[in-house]
């Protein structure tokens, strides 16, 4: 791989904002395609990679000459060390980063940070030298794809609801389908990272991984065809639920299968991985290298939010018996419509309050995801 710099030997990383290899030591730049290196085989399916091992959780990386891995982006733990020089399968394409480790901060603190209940230790925490960015590999897949649904959903008649059932099917040709290409993301967190946009790909090069982690594919055939036949049910069942005109709407069965058409092209994505550790528990927030979305949520400071939900509950709820007090004894003239007015107020207050929780629900959810056992499926794999 090229790491020198031709006018001064120093190295060479990619910076995504100029969208070239610049010299950490002169200041020279040069775009990835106008560096030669004499001894890459271009020809090769593989190219030479440095691969980096956890002792912590097992977790592995692979960079560049021009990385040497100093923390596991994966658990946090600083005990990680060299392994072995390894050689692996060249990528057809890949998507360089365009968003920089300070815009990826930037959209972190903007997203997460300025909140108060986001503890004080994380918000120190999130500065540019504790994120990495990390190509993650993807099966760009096209697929015949034939799925039978049915269904169940609830009609009004009148007063009542009828219960109807209801049947789907048909075949569609899917074209460039993103697959995650390893067990490093679970398919929840993979798809919310989407989109990527393949207008932007390159023709793969290693010098655009300067400065870089990555991961390779682990997924045979009959993974890839599981996972694009699961992919392509998720997105024919949200046009099956638009289409049935009814109530709560619920697929019950579904029969689907897919066949891979051509060659599955193989790509590599850019996403930054920040991930810091909370009360002993590790955590990754990711942002889209291309497009700057965030993925995930922080943990928060539980006593401090739920104090300040039972104090306006408790403040709701005290405005409101004081209106209906002062009406009832004509206190400073208040009328009936103020006991009205009141009922309003605690009525809307108790609803403000039980959407406040469900939403509290949904960032628990959110956490557990962000929560980086997520991400450790392939950990536990390779250790086992």
């Amino acid at each position: 791989m090229a790491v020198s710099c031709r006018n001064c030997a120093g190295r060479l990383i990619f910076n995504p904002a100029s969208q070239k290899l610049e010299c950490a030591t002169c200041g020279s730049s040069f775009r990835p395609e106008d560096v030669e290196d004499k001894n890459a085989d271009l020809q090769s399916k593989y190219y030479d990679t440095r691969v980096y091992t956890c002792s912590h959780c097992g977790a592995q990386v692979v960079t560049s000459d021009t990385e040497s891995s100093t923390f596991c982006v994966y658990c946090g733990n600083p005990a990680i060390v060299f392994d072995r020089v390894s050689k692996e399968y060249r990528p057809d394409g890949l998507v360089p980063f365009q968003i920089t480790k300070e815009q990826a901060i930037k959209y972190i603190r903007l997203r997460f940070l300025k909140n108060p209940i986001v503890p004080k230790e994380i918000k120190e925490k999130c500065v540019p030298e504790n994120l990495r960015g990390i190509y993650i590999p993807y099966w760009i897949v096209n697929a015949d794809y034939t799925e039978a649904d049915y269904i169940r959903g609830e009609v009004k008649r009148g007063k009542s609801k009828e219960i109807k059932y209801y049947s789907r099917a048909g075949n569609v040709k899917f074209r460039n389908i993103p697959i995650d290409g390893s067990n490093i993301l679970n398919d929840d967190i993979s798809r919310k990272l989407e989109p990527f946009y393949l207008e932007d790909a390159r023709e793969f090069d290693e010098d655009y991984l300067n400065g870089f982690y990555s991961n390779t594919s682990d997924l045979d055939y009959f993974d890839l065809r599981a996972s694009t036949a699961y992919r392509c049910h998720k997105l024919f069942e949200d046009e099956v639920v638009k289409s049935v005109k009814a109530q709560n709407v619920k697929v019950l069965d579904s029969v689907y299968w897919a066949d891979i058409q051509d060659d599955p092209v193989y790509m590599m994505m850019p996403v930054w991985f920040f991930t810091f550790k909370f009360e002993g528990k590790p955590y990754t927030v990711l942002v889209n290298g291309q497009t700057g979305k965030v993925v995930g949520t922080m943990p928060w400071q539980k006593k401090k939010v739920y104090t300040i939900a039972i104090s306006v509950f408790a403040l709701v709820l005290g405005l409101s018996a004081f209106l209906v007090w002062a009406s009832l004894n004509k206190f400073l003239g208040l009328t009936s419509f103020y006991t009205q007015g009141s009922a309003a107020i605690l009525c809307g207050g108790s609803l403000f309050f039980a959407k406040g929780l469900f939403g509290i629900k949904r960032i628990l959810n959110n956490l557990k995801l962000t929560q980086s056992e997520a991400i450790f499926k392939f950990v536990k794999k390779r250790q086992g």
